[in-house]
C-alpha cells in the first residue's frame, strides 16, 4: 500500500531547481497539497510564492499533489484548481499520488481540461530522466487559447489523429519523443536566424522553437489546408517571435528565394516523400552560406517483408541511406543522435533515450530513430585567401609566439569580420596560457568587431556567430575554471572550427564526444572516449537483453504460481472431502450407548 507522505528532501531539491529553470517572471501561486519544503527553497532563491489564494492574479501557478487519494476525483480536483489560471502551470506529483498515478494520467488529466503541454515542458521534465526517475512527475502546461478551443475542441483532434497530432495535446511517451527533437534543435539555432519548418504539421514544432531560442521569424509549410489553419489560430496568434504558415509543397518551395532561410527543420518527414532528395535539394537552395537541418527518420522500421508496414511511409531509413541522401544533396553531417522513446512497434520495452553517435562512422546499436543535424558543404577554402591560414601554421609547427604576433597585426588589418575573427582567436589562445584579463579585453573588441560586420549581408551570418560566443564569454567574467576552453569548442563548433581547422568528427577511440542529457539550460555534459561508448553500448544492449529474459521467466513463474494455485484448490476440495468420508465412517461405526458392545 502506498505511503501518504509529502515531498522528500531530495524530490524537494529536484523539483525546486527545475522550477527555477522554468518559471517566468512575476508572482506565482502555489495550490494543492502542502510542500513546506518546495516553498522555502522557492522563497529562498528571491521567488515571490503565493499560498492559501487561487491563481487569479499570478503569473505561473504551482500545483502539488502527494495523496494516493487525488485519483478518484482526478479530472475533477485539477479543473478547479486550474480554474482561475490564466498563465502557465506546472504540476508537481510526487509521493503516493506518484505510485498511484503514471506521468500519461496526470498528462491527460491535465490535457481533457483544454491544456496543453508548455513550450519549455523540457526544462521541468528533461527527456532522458523520464524513466531513470522515480517518486517525481512533473509536468509544465499552458492554457490552449479560447479562440482556438471554440474551433479545435480537444475532440476535433482525436477525429483528425490518424494524419495530424498535436503533440502538446498528447499524453504518453511518443509525444514526449516529438517534443524533445524541437527541445534539442532549438540549440543549434542562431540569434536572429530566419527558420523554416517544412511539413510542420499542426504547428507546434515551430511554437516550442519560439520559446525556446532567440530566432527571427519562422515559416512553416505543410501540405494540409487543416493543419495550417490550426496552427495560425493555436500557435501563431500568440507567438512570442513573428510567425506564419502556409500550404505548401515539401518538395517544391519555389515560393522561397534563394539563401532566404537560415535554420530549416524537418522532423519525421522524408519518409513522407515520394521524392525525398527534392525537399533536400529545394533546402540547399534556400539556405544561407551557413544554414543548417535538423531531420528525423524512423531508424529501419521494415517488418519481416522488408518494407514499412505504415501505409504513410513511402521509405524505409537507415543510417547508410540517410547520410547518402544528405550528401549527394551538398550536406555534410555535424552531429548524430539514437533515440528511443518505447511503447511502439520497434523497441517497444526501451527507456526514452537521446543517444549522441559518431556522425561518421554511424550508430553502433539500434534505436527507434535516427536525428541529424547537417550543414551546407561549402567549397574548400584556399589557403592564400584565408587571413588565419598562417596563423594556424605557426601553431602545428610550434611557434605559438610568432603566432600570437601575427594576429595582433590582423586585428587592424581588414574588414570588420576579419578583425573580429583575429580578435576571438587570440582570445582562445589568451584563455589557454591562462591570461584571463587579456581573452576578456579581446572578446569585448571582438563584440565591436562582430556588431559592424552584420551590417554587411555576405558577412552576416559568420558576424552573429562570433557575437553570440563573444557575449556569452563576456557574460561568464574573467574566471577561468578548468576545462573552459574546450568547452568553448564544445558550445560553438562551427564557428571555432572555421578559424582553426579543427577535425570535427571522432576519428579514434582517444577522441572525445559530448554526451548530453537533462535541459536546455545548463545540461549536463559527461565527456567520454569512443571506446568508452561503445562500452557503455554493449552494457546496455546486454541489460536489455537480461531485462527480456526476466521478463521472460517473470511470465512463466507467474504460469507456474497459477497452476499452484489451481493444483491447491484441487488438493484443498480432496482434503475436505476426505475428511468428511472419514467422519462419516467413523460415525458408522461408533457404538451407541442404546446398543453396548457384547
Amino acid at each position: 500500500m502506498a505511503v501518504e507522505h509529502g515531498l522528500s528532501p531530495a524530490t524537494t531539491r529536484v523539483a525546486a531547481q527545475r522550477l527555477l529553470a522554468w518559471l517566468p517572471v512575476g508572482p506565482a501561486a502555489m495550490l494543492g497539497d502542502s510542500a513546506p519544503g518546495l516553498l522555502a527553497a522557492l522563497r529562498g532563491h528571491g521567488m515571490s510564492i503565493q499560498t492559501g489564494a487561487t491563481g487569479a492574479d499570478a503569473a505561473a501557478g504551482i500545483i502539488v499533489l502527494t495523496r494516493s487519494d487525488v485519483l478518484d476525483d482526478a479530472v475533477a480536483r485539477l479543473q478547479t484548481l486550474l480554474a482561475d489560471f490564466s498563465g502557465p502551470v506546472c504540476l508537481v506529483v510526487s509521493g503516493a499520488a506518484a505510485q498511484a498515478g503514471d506521468r500519461a494520467f496526470w498528462e491527460a488529466a491535465v490535457i481533457q481540461a483544454e491544456w496543453r503541454k508548455h513550450p519549455l515542458n523540457e526544462r521541468v521534465a528533461p527527456y532522458g530522466e523520464l524513466d531513470r526517475v522515480s517518486g517525481l512527475v512533473m509536468l509544465a502546461f499552458e492554457r490552449v487559447p479560447s479562440a482556438a478551443v471554440a474551433v479545435y475542441p480537444l475532440q476535433a483532434l482525436v477525429e483528425e489523429r490518424d494524419l495530424h497530432t498535436d503533440m502538446t495535446r498528447e499524453p504518453g511517451r511518443r509525444s514526449d519523443a516529438h517534443m524533445t527533437r524541437y527541445a534539442q534543435a532549438a540549440q543549434f539555432i542562431r540569434p536572429g536566424d530566419r527558420v523554416i519548418d517544412v511539413a510542420c504539421g499542426l504547428g507546434y514544432g515551430s511554437y516550442q522553437l519560439a520559446h525556446d531560442s532567440q530566432a527571427g521569424s519562422f515559416t512553416g509549410v505543410d501540405a494540409s489546408e487543416f493543419a495550417v489553419e490550426y496552427a495560425t489560430v493555436n500557435f501563431a496568434a500568440v507567438s512570442p517571435i513573428p510567425m506564419r504558415f502556409a500550404v505548401g509543397d515539401a518538395q517544391d518551395l519555389t515560393g522561397m528565394a534563394d539563401e532566404s532561410a537560415d535554420f530549416a527543420v524537418s522532423v519525421e518527414t522524408l519518409e513522407h516523400l515520394p521524392e525525398p532528395d527534392r525537399l533536400l535539394a529545394e533546402l540547399h537552395r534556400v539556405l544561407s552560406p551557413a544554414g543548417r537541418v535538423y531531420a528525423s527518420v524512423p531508424n529501419d522500421w521494415s517488418d519481416e517483408t522488408g518494407e514499412d508496414p505504415n501505409p504513410f511511409h513511402f521509405h524505409v531509413y537507415d543510417w547508410e541511406r540517410l547520410v547518402a541522401q544528405f550528401t549527394r544533396n551538398g550536406f555534410e553531417i555535424e552531429k548524430a543522435w539514437l533515440q528511443d522513446a518505447g511503447g511502439g512497434q520497434k523497441r517497444s520495452l526501451s527507456a526514452r533515450s537521446m543517444l549522441e553517435i559518431d556522425p561518421v562512422a554511424g550508430p553502433a546499436c539500434d534505436g527507434e530513430w535516427l536525428l541529424v543535424l547537417a550543414r551546407k558543404r561549402t567549397a574548400a577554402v584556399a589557403v592564400d585567401d584565408d587571413p588565419l591560414a598562417s596563423v594556424r601554421a605557426l601553431l602545428l609547427d610550434g611557434r605559438r609566439d610568432d603566432a600570437v604576433a601575427l594576429l595582433e597585426v590582423e586585428q587592424t588589418a581588414g574588414t570588420p569580420l576579419r578583425s573580429a575573427r583575429a580578435l576571438a582567436m587570440a582570445a582562445i589562445l589568451a584563455a589557454a596560457d591562462g591570461r584571463a584579463d587579456i581573452a576578456e579585453s579581446h572578446w569585448r573588441s571582438v563584440q565591436t568587431h562582430a556588431r559592424q560586420a552584420l551590417a554587411d549581408p555576405v558577412t552576416e551570418a559568420q558576424a552573429s556567430a562570433l557575437l553570440g560566443i563573444a557575449v556569452a564569454q563576456g557574460a561568464a567574467g574573467s574566471e577561468l575554471p578548468p576545462g573552459a576552453v574546450y568547452r568553448q569548442w564544445l558550445d560553438h563548433p562551427v564557428a571555432l572550427d572555421s578559424m582553426f581547422c579543427a577535425v570535427q568528427t571522432m576519428s579514434g577511440d582517444v577522441d572525445d564526444r559530448a554526451i548530453t542529457a537533462g535541459p536546455v539550460d545548463g545540461a549536463e555534459h559527461i565527456n567520454m572516449g569512443a571506446r568508452d561508448v561503445r562500452q557503455l553500448i554493449e552494457a546496455k544492449d546486454w541489460l536489455d537483453a537480461k531485462y527480456h529474459q526476466h521478463l521472460q521467466q517473470i511470465a512463466e513463474l507467474e504460469q507456474y504460481v497459477a497452476e499452484l494455485e489451481q493444483a491447491r484448490h484441487w488438493l484443498d476440495g480432496q482434503y475436505h472431502g476426505l475428511t468428511a468420508e472419514l467422519k462419516r465412517l467413523n460415525d458408522a461405526v461408533k457404538p451407541s450407548a442404546d446398543n453396548p458392545p457384547g
